[in-house]
């Protein structure tokens, strides 16, 4: 395909209004540089000592195009990671209705993963790592009302036949859940389904999704609430994950049973544009209410409670205060913050029991655009 022009843009914005209908390609990229230092205190206390590091956070590559006014195309690369993240088209029906095909960002876990990445944002939400999809293949429907109201198909979540710690329901094979079971695994046979709608009020944008996953037996709700004016950029969003995995019903082991586990988010976040610096603020947490198999002694209770070592993966409260520095402009936006991690953890001298642990991270870093 002949290219009529190339032009670098920031990843992340819309295309310019083409007024010709010959192709075009724009490229852009993003990154994030950091140092941090940290107390590594969610690690035991024997393990717990100060340490410095520099890290590439993430940096992705973005091309960009249109084949025509109303097809245009994306295709996102996780160079870090060497992945390929998204590649979609979109069709552009009329000036209220689209359609878009191909791995794309889902729209699930509500404002703040719809408004950043771990590459745009100095500080990501621990529950953000429970989403069940993230990109996945999905048809999204999208109709502007009072903001945009779209409907996404997705490649519903499932588990690799290899993975014998697999708990879903589309578990991708054909064969007893257990040993001489009349019932079997069920493959992949309809798509998830996530509704979202977009409100756009002037300085007010609410946002409502819902999606059902996992063959319908499990649900994801998101609710939220953005603030921005040309000087404020604020939001909330609180986010419940109902996970219904597939177990064993201990009445009768060769049927399979719902195991229930609640993972629940909440973010406020706001950013203060003062000239120069914009200041920011960040507290979200993570709640899990785990699922309790019959018999399960204090100890397992607290042990699936607790968070695993070093990690924030079951419970957990994040603070963080800092600012960016605007002196050379959006695509170059260098920053510093401190951040406050608290979990709770197995008591190491008592297994039934959980102590809170605390993390501090002093962070000065470097959000890149072009």
């Amino acid at each position: 395909m002949k290219v009529s022009r190339v032009s670098l843009s920031m990843a992340g914005l819309a295309l310019a209004p083409n007024l010709h209908a010959a192709p075009e390609i724009e490229i852009g990229s993003e990154y994030q540089l950091n140092v941090v230092h940290s107390d590594n205190g969610l690690n035991e206390e024997a393990k717990q000592s100060s340490t410095t590091s520099f890290n590439l956070k993430g940096a992705k590559v973005v091309f960009r195009g249109k084949l025509s006014d109303d097809i245009s195309w994306t295709v996102l690369y996780k160079a870090k990671e060497s992945e390929l993240e998204r590649i979609y088209v979109t069709h552009r029906v009329n000036e209220n209705l689209e359609l878009t095909l191909g791995k794309q960002k889902n729209k699930l876990y509500g404002l703040h993963r719809k408004l950043t990445s771990g590459v745009t944002t100095p500080v990501v939400a621990a529950h953000l790592a429970h989403n069940p999809m993230k990109d996945r293949v999905a048809i999204d429907i999208t109709y502007k009302l009072a903001g945009s109201l779209s409907l996404q198909l997705i490649d519903d979540y499932s588990c690799a036949p290899s993975n014998t710690s697999c708990k879903s329901w589309n578990q991708g094979k054909d064969e007893p859940i257990v040993t001489n079971s009349s019932e079997t695994q069920t493959v992949q046979k309809q798509p998830a389904a996530a509704f979202e709608w977009y409100g756009s009020f002037g300085e007010l944008s609410p946002l409502v999704q819902y999606a059902v996953y996992d063959l319908g037996k499990s649900s994801s709700a998101s609710a939220g609430l953005r603030y921005k004016t040309e000087t404020v950029d604020a939001y909330f969003d609180y986010t419940m994950d109902t996970r219904n995995n597939k177990g064993v019903d201990s009445t009768d082991p060769t049927k399979s049973a719902k195991e229930k586990t609640t993972y629940t988010g909440m973010v406020v976040y706001g950013e203060f544009k003062t000239g120069l610096y914009s200041p920011f603020v960040h507290f979200s947490t993570l709640a899990t209410d785990p699922f309790q198999a019959p018999g399960s002694t204090e100890v397992d209770t607290v042990a699936s409670e607790s968070n695993g070592a070093g990690k924030l993966d079951r419970n957990a409260m994040i603070v963080a205060v800092g600012t960016h520095f605007e002196n050379w402009g959006a695509y170059y936006r260098p920053f510093v913050d401190v951040t406050l991690s608290r979990g709770e953890f197995v008591d190491p001298s008592n297994p039934t029991k959980k102590e809170d642990r605390t993390k501090t991270d002093l962070v000065a870093g470097l959000i890149g655009k072009f």
